[in-house]
Parts: structure tokens; sequence; C-alpha cells
């Protein structure tokens, strides 16, 4: 029977076949479709997952653009996480042209970084300063934030400019390390002015690292000066400095890896500068496009994969303070933004967070974004505009940070572990 006719009869042939064919044509209008737009369109279907594999026939990705060929590619693995979480931001600008955000959030002219450890190394500060005052919005979504003064800078507020951001570890002890970057600040003439001098405003937040320091000092005033005194322009350290020194990712399940500070920017043509500082600490694995690169790890040394783990019914672990978390960031912008606008930036850079981190923002997670914007970009990009160019750029670039400083952390371990 040739195919024409088996279409026409598709009802007395056997129920596997049949349904096999209706896919094939799905997948036939879904890379017409592809073909018309322009860029490429994944169909999987590998069944339920019950423990058994799925005939392998049924499991393929049809892929199609002008840089891709219709071809079929097959998994030997048929979970329902063989493939990727989401759409990577990589996969999704420039129609598949991989974008590879580069620099730092020193980008930004006039932004400042500076870190500073405990002499434990496990545990530490690191200050973003825009001395000058940047406009500021904030997005908190994990449910176990430590913060301070983010009511302090949302719309319908009288702070109207912030002069910097500390993101740091101890949890909650380590909002003492306020004090000194407001105190440096201070000292060097930067802040609100008033008849008693000037008064700096700080927003704040922390990562949960108290397990990793283990016992180590918390950050404190002192340590909060010190970094704020070591900030400057130029070239910014990642991996496992700051207050990455004590961050790990990977901790619902197995073992938890190391994680670190990373550090992104990009330049809209023409437009603003975006720029993305974050401490990932996060409790979900870390993805980079389709596959993990840090998270928990199986006695054997392989990656759990923990949403696959929850989707195949495993029961977390129970609350403790070993699963408590958070991932916090910082990103910069040459655009001109009021505080709502900045908020908005902040809401939207979560996309990014979301695209590398999985699972995120749940309960033991503190997962909180700044958005500083410093004005001083000329293009003429405002408004709603503003919003959506710089939003989508800044999710683009906090997902880059976020992969860079967990390699970053990886690397210097194995650095270390060379050099024994």
């Amino acid at each position: 029977m040739d195919r024409k006719k088996s279409k026409l009869t598709t009802k007395i042939i056997l129920p596997a076949d049949a349904w096999y064919d209706e896919k094939r044509k799905n997948a036939d209008k879904v890379n017409r479709s592809a073909k018309y737009w322009g860029f490429p369109v994944r169909l999987r279907n590998s069944g339920i997952y019950q423990g058994k594999g799925v005939p392998e026939k049924y499991n393929k990705i049809f892929f199609n653009s002008e840089n891709y060929p219709e071809k079929a590619v097959y998994r030997e693995d048929h979970s329902i996480l063989n493939q990727p979480i989401g759409p990577s931001a990589n996969s999704l600008i420039g129609q598949g042209i991989k974008v590879h955000a580069k620099g730092s959030i020193t980008d930004v002219p006039g932004v400042l970084v500076g870190h500073a450890e405990d002499k434990s190394g496990r545990t530490g500060c690191t200050v973003i300063l825009y001395p000058e005052g940047a406009v500021p919005g904030v997005d908190v979504r994990g449910g176990y934030p430590g913060t301070e003064q983010t009511d302090a800078i949302k719309p319908g507020t009288a702070t109207d400019l912030i002069q910097g951001v500390l993101l740091t570890g101890g949890s909650n002890f380590g909002l003492a390390a306020t004090a000194g970057v407001v105190n440096w600040l201070a000292e060097h003439g930067y802040g609100t002015p008033t008849g008693v001098g000037p008064l700096p405003t700080v927003p704040a937040a922390v990562i949960f690292d108290l397990y990793y320091a283990k016992g180590s000092p918390r950050p404190d005033a002192q340590l909060g000066y010190k970094a704020a005194k070591a900030a400057k322009a130029g070239s910014v350290a990642q991996g496992s400095v700051g207050a990455g020194a004590g961050a790990t990712v990977g901790k619902i399940y197995g073992t938890p890896m190391k994680g670190g500070v990373g550090t992104a920017s990009w330049q809209i043509p023409g437009g603003p500068i975006v720029a993305a500082i974050v401490v990932v600490n996060a409790l979900g694995d870390i993805w980079d496009h389709d596959h993990i690169i840090a998270g928990a790890l199986e006695p054997d040394g392989k990656f759990v994969n923990q949403t696959r783990a929850i989707l195949e019914g495993i029961p977390p672990m129970p609350s403790s303070i070993r699963n408590r978390s958070t991932t916090i960031a910082v990103i910069a912008t040459t655009a001109k933004l009021d505080k709502a606008e900045a908020g908005r930036i902040a809401t939207l850079a979560h996309d990014g967070m979301a695209r590398a981190i999985s699972p995120v923002h749940i309960q033991a997670d503190g997962d909180t974004i700044f958005c500083i914007a410093t004005g001083t970009d000329t293009s003429g990009l405002i408004g709603n505009a503003a919003v959506t160019a710089v939003g989508t750029v800044a999710a683009v670039v906090l997902e880059q940070a976020i992969v860079r400083g967990v390699k970053a952390a990886q690397a210097q371990i194995k650095h270390q572990q060379s050099t024994k």
C-alpha cells in the first residue's frame, strides 16, 4: 500500500501506526511554519515517563532554520527532562545565533565593584557603588529573603537615588556590613545632603552561607567598609570571591557544588548599556542551555537533575538549614528610568534567573534583584520602549552572569586541586 492510500485508510490500520502517522503530520506542519517564519522550532513527544522506554520512532526532535537543515535527532534517554527545561536566551536572540554577553557590570560608566572576604575565605561581601546616585528598583521573588531598605526604594517613597548596593554572605547577620559601606560613602562626601552631612542610601541583600562558612566570623561593618574601600572600575573578579566565597548550588537532593560571583554586560546597538552582577547561591541546578554545569551530585559524581527528580515523584529533603539558599543580583544600566521602570527591569531580569536555575524562587530561596539606572544614555530610548528593551537584555546578561560565575568557581577548585 502506498503512502497516499495509507492516509486514506488510517482508520483500519494498526492504532500505533495511525497514532504515529498523525504525529508525523503535525511535525510537518510545525516544520512548514518554522520555514515560513525563519526560526527553529522543537517538537518533542517523549510519552509519559514511567521508567519504561518509548518506541524510538516517537522520540524525535525536528529543527528547522536557515542554519539547520531539516533533520531528526534520536535520544537514548526518553525521560521528560532529556531536553532543555525551557528556551535559552541564546536560542531566542538572533534567531538561533548565540549571544555571548561580555565584560562586566563596570562597563556601565561610574559603577564600581569591591570584594572583601573573611580570613577563612568562606564568607564575604560584594559592594556595587555608584557614588553620584542612581535611580533604584527592586524585585524580591524568593520565599526566604534577607534584605534591607527594599521598601525605601519602591515607587512612592522619598528616596529617589541610592549610592550603592551591598550583596553579602552571613544571612541576616551579614546585614551589619551595610553600616561599613554607608560610613565609607559618607566619609567621602557621597549621599543625600543634610544639615549634618551626607546621608548615603545602600540597600542590601544576603545569601544563606552559614552552613558552608562553618562558624567563620560573619560579615560586619568592618568587612563592609573594606569592600567599599576596594571598590574600583575595570575588571571584576568572579567565582569564589566576595559574597560568593561561601556560595553553593544544588541543595534539594544529593551533594552541593560550589557557586560564586558572576558578571556580564551588553550594549544595545545605539542605545544603553545593560549589565549584571550576581551571587549564585541556589537550591536549584545551574543550566547552560540544555545541560547542567553545576548542581546536586549523586554518590557516583553524576548530576541528580533535581527538576527531573521532582517530576518523577522523589520527595525533596525536609526543610533544614542545609537547604536554605538565595541568589541575589544587581542590574546596572545607563538607561533613563524612573523608580517604577527600574523596578520593572528588576522583574524582567528574573526571567534570566529562571532560565539558568531550576528549580528557582521556591520557599527556601530569597532570590532578589536590584536595578540601578544612571540615566547617562543619550539615545532617546525612554518609557515603555526602554523597559522592554532593557528588561529583555537584563534577563540575557543575568543568565550569562550566572553561568560565568559558576564556571569561574569550578575552575578555581580545579586549579587548587592541581596545585596541591
